[in-house]
């Protein structure tokens, strides 16, 4: 390394198309004098995770005592290696009003629409708390923001309201992306139409910042060079899963082509592969700062996705989720699926919450693995995981579902379940934004922050 020698925090590797990719924080990096070395900390990073169609408590409560996590429960078990990562907040509450729509547009935000339209005398409310702290953090970043979801599947697939959980005021949702393809090409400006001619793909963003990378290797420690590998490897296995599931896509869209479209390109039709795809272009962003604020919809609310992929399950979450009744006639239902029990209908709505659980853990785990400053990306997170509902079956809004991930930069303390009996879900929120050094004094009408230290 050579001595004296540093780079500012905001550094890309460059490549000769005009590629360009933000790298970790390293130590090379400014500033390097005692006082400001102190200030320079990993910066806080922000996500919501949206889980649609409601959680009953049994899927969600951990096992506790003296107010700490003993153990999770059978359908959280994915959690039980990040428990003390984790913080639950019960006894939350919102105004849904039992509405579908409103329980997506309003989740992070007052007030609740009523029916399925937005009026000019009855709206979402203001900007979502994700967007009033990107106006302030985002400056700081390439991208103010990022809006993720699923691709939509199902009658309500065009629904304005069950599709959005990000607004920029009270009747704009922000633009959502569903192709992780896409996303990898925002952060690393890289793109361009692939040709199938002779199989002719476009390069890897990675294959061409390579010599610049190299270059930055010889010139720091070998504590940034392991950092800068470490990183550099993340990507490329990104790209190669990537490409691995898009030709398994071609070859098996050829083979049916004569009697089924072609599926969209670089959409696993795997589903857990899809969602991981997702989470890893949030890692990559959070891992270079290309934005510190993230929400994601791990499926539109009331969706009608088929999980008839997961073993003993068959039929729509949104069917699923209304367990009480097993005779497929109702119209929350295909007329073609039903049940033979109540109680058969109620644990396969609980295998699809797991399943879900599951791949936050896989994104939660990404986080933790990754080192930064005196701590790992997920201790300088802060990732809110809950659902609008406290059971899909009677749209309860009342003891919702609500988990936070990470350690806020020293600010949380997790591992632990708090009590807060009938506080509104905002109140949670109007804390974060001040974590966030984003002080609002109200959102939506509700003034009273409630603690999560």
């Amino acid at each position: 390394m050579l001595k004296n020698w540093h780079i500012p925090r905001r550094t890309f590797l460059r490549g000769a198309t005009g590629v360009m990719m933000g790298i970790p924080l390293l130590d090379v990096m400014e500033p390097r004098s005692a006082r400001a070395a102190a200030q320079d900390v990993p910066p806080l990073r922000m996500g919501c995770l949206y889980l649609p169609n409601g959680v009953p408590n049994e899927a969600w409560r951990p096992k506790v005592s003296g107010g700490r996590l003993r153990q999770m429960n059978e359908w959280m078990k994915p959690f039980e290696p990040l428990m003390e990562n984790l913080q639950f907040i019960s006894g939350l509450q919102s105004e849904t009003k039992g509405s579908h729509p409103g329980a997506g547009a309003t989740w992070l935000i007052r007030p609740c629409p009523e029916g399925d339209r937005i009026s000019r005398s009855r709206s979402v409310g203001e900007p979502s708390m994700d967007q009033l702290v990107a106006r302030v953090v985002g400056e700081k970043t390439p991208f103010a923001s990022m809006e993720l979801s699923v691709r939509p599947e199902g009658s309500f697939s065009k629904s304005l309201l069950r599709s959005n959980i990000s607004w920029r005021n009270a009747t704009t949702p922000v633009p959502r992306e569903t192709n992780p393809q896409a996303v990898y090409d925002r952060l690393t400006g890289s793109g361009g139409d692939e040709s199938d001619a002779g199989d002719t793909r476009r390069r890897s963003a990675l294959d061409t910042v390579l010599e610049d990378a190299r270059d930055l290797r010889k010139r720091v420690s070998q504590s940034d060079r392991h950092k800068l590998d470490e990183y550099l490897a993340a990507v490329r296995s990104v790209e190669k899963r990537m490409g691995v599931l898009a030709e398994e896509k071609r070859t098996a869209a050829r083979a049916r082509a004569a009697t089924f479209p072609r599926p969209p390109q670089e959409i696993p039709e795997d589903h857990a592969a899809y969602l991981r795809l997702m989470f890893d272009m949030i890692v990559l962003a959070y891992w270079t700062d290309s934005t510190r604020v993230a929400t994601f919809m791990l499926d539109q609310e009331q969706t009608n996705r088929y999980f008839n992929f997961i073993p003993e399950v068959k039929g729509m979450w949104h069917a699923l989720s209304h367990w009480r009744d097993v005779s497929g006639k109702t119209e929350d239902d295909d007329g073609k699926t039903s049940w033979t029990s109540r109680e058969v209908k109620y644990k396969q709505y609980l295998r699809v919450i797991e399943f879900h659980h599951t791949q936050v853990a896989y994104f939660l785990n990404r986080l933790n693995d990754i080192q930064e400053g005196e701590g790992t990306l997920l201790d300088h997170s802060m990732i809110l995981y809950g659902s609008p509902f406290a059971d899909g079956n009677e749209h309860l809004s009342r003891n919702l579902p609500m988990m936070i991930a990470g350690k806020a930069g020293g600010r949380i303390v997790p591992g632990r379940l708090l009590e807060h009996p009938g506080a509104p879900a905002e109140g949670v929120y109007l804390t974060m934004m001040d974590f966030m050094d984003v002080p609002v004094h109200q959102i939506g009408g509700i003034d009273s922050a409630v603690s999560i230290t």
